[in-house]
This record gives C-alpha cells, sequence and structure tokens, in this order.
C-alpha cells in the first residue's frame, strides 16, 4: 500500500470515529434540552445524572473506536455486560435517547434515525429494510421485526410488535401493531 492510499485510509477512518463523537454531543445536548423543558439547570451535573449518559457515551465510543481501529477494544463488551444492550449497527443517528437504558438489541443492518428513543427491551430485529424513522419513540418491551418501517415521528407502545409499515407522525399498538390515531401536539417530544 502506497503511503498516500494510507494516509487517505487513516484520514476515512478517523472520518468515521469523528462522526461518531459527533452523534454522542447530539446525544448529550439532547439530554440537556430535555432537562431544561423540565426547569433543570442545563449543566454537566445535570447531564452527568442522565441514566442514559453512561451507555451512550460507550454505545458512541465503541462505534468511534470500530471506525477508527477496526474494534471496539471492549467497549461493546461492557455495553453488554453491564447495560444489556445489544448494537450490531453504527447506523444509529444523532440525538439518541435512550431513558431506561437496559434490555435493547439493534440488530445489524437496522437504521435507527435521528432525535429517536428507545425505552427498556426494545428490540429492533437485524435486516437492510429494518428502519426506524427520524423522531420517532419505541416503548418498553415493544418489538421491531425485520424489514419493517416506523414512520418518522411516530409513537410505538408498549409491548407492540410492529411489522410492515407504520406511517409517519401516528400512534400504533398491538401485536401487530397497528396504526390507531395520529399523534397529538406535543405527545412526541423530539
Amino acid at each position: 500500500m502506497s503511503p498516500r492510499a494510507s494516509s487517505q485510509s487513516l484520514a476515512a477512518r478517523l472520518g468515521g470515529a469523528a462522526v461518531q463523537l459527533g452523534r454522542l454531543r447530539a446525544d448529550l445536548a439532547r439530554i440537556a434540552e430535555l432537562a431544561a423543558r423540565r426547569g433543570a439547570p442545563a449543566s454537566w451535573r445535570t447531564i452527568a445524572a442522565d441514566a442514559s449518559v453512561a451507555p451512550l457515551a460507550l454505545l458512541r465510543g465503541s462505534a468511534a473506536l470500530r471506525a477508527a481501529v477496526g474494534s471496539s477494544l471492549g467497549l461493546g463488551a461492557i455495553l453488554r455486560a453491564v447495560y444489556h444492550i445489544d448494537v450490531w449497527t453504527d447506523d444509529i443517528g444523532p440525538g439518541l435517547r435512550l431513558p431506561h437504558p437496559f434490555g435493547i438489541v439493534v440488530g445489524d443492518g437496522a437504521c435507527v434515525g435521528e432525535r429517536c428513543t428507545l425505552m427498556h427491551n426494545v428490540t429492533i430485529q437485524r435486516g437492510e429494510g429494518t428502519v426506524v424513522g427520524d423522531h420517532a419513540v419505541i416503548a418498553n418491551g415493544a418489538t421491531v421485526l425485520a424489514g419493517a418501517k416506523v414512520g418518522e415521528g411516530s409513537l410505538i407502545g408498549t409491548a407492540s410488535v410492529v411489522r410492515g409499515e407504520i406511517p409517519p407522525r401516528h400512534v400504533a399498538v398491538g401485536a401487530p401493531a397497528r396504526a390507531v390515531r395520529a399523534v397529538r401536539e406535543g405527545e412526541v417530544r423530539s
């Protein structure tokens, strides 16, 4: 490999790592924004006290290391062991929120959009067509089956099983999940 090709691949790897660290910054900014909405001071203490900070740092840090050096150097294993969060894709948009960060699985090839919220015990199955749109909220115990699409700004109810497609800005519940109504103003906070 020529020195020029080597430096280009190093630049690409470092660029991928920078993208992941930028996503972590957006995740933390969203935590501060939500704290301010509750009337809490948007300080580093408030952000650090949020339950999702450590798992988000492990998630984004492992993705950044994979991009830079080809291995998460054990951060992914720590995420699985401590939080039971098993993520097989780096295609998770910035502003992710994990209010109860336990028991989450995101399969290989799945895509999670920007400013999404995943509650505890959520499973998003692997598959190239599995998509959770921007600003979506997936409630606790819900499963998004392989190939399913959750529309932008949608809310998936507790213990729902999504197969097929949920239209944007709709509330879907049940097994299989069905869109029951449009999302009301302020119901999904992004």
